[in-house]
């Protein structure tokens, strides 16, 4: 093997231990609001700091995509780009909720079941992943 063959193998070993901390982390992630319902919505807020190492996680795997070409980056980056986004969303709406924003209770209720929906389908989407596991 060449110097730049080894390189590179070592580059896409850090990436993809790079990959993996992140997808730990979004599994920890997960788990703490797949059990969050309408009564209990502000406990959300406890996934902060994960949301924060997250955030670090993900600034490390934008270095470590350096490897690749650009649309092979964008493959990996985007999707987790997207989850930060949504999960800093749903933390910053149920922040002010529990702020009682002065939104009105029509708003309120509608932020609420979005909230609750959002819920519910992670629960049902971490339910069929498990299943999917299950049967292989």
């Amino acid at each position: 093997m060449m110097g730049n063959d080894i390189q590179m193998l070592h580059a896409l070993n850090r990436l993809r231990q790079s990959i993996k901390a992140v997808h730990a982390i979004r599994n920890e992630i997960n788990k703490g609001l797949a059990g969050i319902r309408r009564e209990n919505l502000s406990q959300a807020l406890t996934q902060k700091k994960h949301l924060k190492k997250l955030k670090q996680s993900y600034e490390r795997l934008t270095q470590e995509t350096a490897c690749l070409p650009p649309l092979d980056q964008a493959s990996i980056l985007e999707p987790e780009f997207d989850y930060i986004t949504t999960i800093e969303n749903i933390l910053t709406t149920t922040q002010e909720l529990k702020r009682g924003a002065d939104i009105g209770a029509e708003s309120r209720e509608a932020l609420q079941d979005g909230l609750v929906k959002f819920y519910d389908g992670l629960r049902a989407e971490l339910l069929a992943a498990g299943t999917e596991k299950k049967a292989k």
